[in-house]
């Protein structure tokens, strides 16, 4: 059982059952995990379950353009900075890609080791560009039936990761069964309020809010057939929610738009 706002009095200013809009995405792009909206928010910048690939999504025109494939393995997730692209790949050796020139044919691409072990599995990426650093929520834990999930921050001045979490997500705040676990699969900051939304998808379909101080505000269940597997996680400058969820079971990819109330 899930309860909302447990904590607080804060209530989801989202109607997740009626979306403004939804694009369905081509068989090909099944395995979006992750999106970003570009700095003139009129696309998103996604990425795959398949390579070291950045997808552009034009918003109006539903058109798709691909970049050059720097090499194999799966993506998690991608933030868009300026003009500088960040691409989270998890695996055996958690780390981030940077490139600043990602729509030239031969990209360069600098990468940054988490130093983080595998079991953390990070799978969500975000921006705070007010503190120049990077947040970035974990889908597992070194410790088995751990009921905490950590959001570690990655300092864009140094290149480097902060060795303790910015955020505890305990699933305890929100889930009442013991067997049941909230597994981050993406993350972003409410441009309004600058409160973290996590997604989860693995167990639990919900997403979840806690300010920057670590404090839980509300947690609410995603209706899973509007969102199958929910993976992406990101807002438009006024505030409107935009999910990215894989395609599964006979099911194309879909990105919803969600009129932020």
């Amino acid at each position: 059982m899930i309860e909302e706002c447990t904590s607080t009095n804060t209530s989801l200013q989202y109607d997740l059952k009626n979306p403004i809009k939804s694009y369905f995405l081509p068989k090909r792009y099944k395995e979006i995990s992750g999106i970003s909206f570009f700095s003139d928010k009129k696309s998103l910048a996604f990425v795959q379950d398949e390579a070291v690939q950045i997808y552009k999504f034009d918003l109006c025109s539903s058109e798709i353009t691909e970049y050059s494939k720097l090499e194999s393995g799966d993506l998690e997730d991608i933030e868009i900075i300026g003009t500088a692209a960040y691409l989270l790949k998890a695996g055996d050796h958690p780390s981030l890609y940077k490139s600043c020139h990602f729509s030239s044919k031969k990209p360069h691409y600098e990468r940054y080791n988490l130093n983080l072990h595998k079991s953390y599995d990070p799978e969500g990426l975000c921006s705070d560009v007010d503190q120049s650093r990077l947040l970035i929520a974990c889908k597992g834990s070194p410790n088995k039936n751990d009921h905490v999930r950590e959001v570690f921050t990655f300092n864009l001045q140094s290149g480097c990761m902060d060795d303790l979490p910015l955020l505890s997500i305990d699933c305890r705040d929100f889930l009442n069964s013991s067997k049941d676990r909230f597994n981050p699969s993406g993350i972003a900051m409410h441009p309004q309020t600058s409160d973290l939304y996590v997604i989860s998808t693995k167990s639990v379909k919900m997403m979840v809010c806690y300010g920057l101080d670590g404090n839980f505000k509300g947690a609410w269940k995603f209706d899973e057939d509007q969102f199958i597997q929910p993976e992406g996680i990101a807002f438009t400058n006024s505030g409107d929610l935009v999910i990215s969820s894989e395609g599964k079971k006979g099911n194309k990819a879909r990105i919803s738009v969600i009129s932020y109330i």
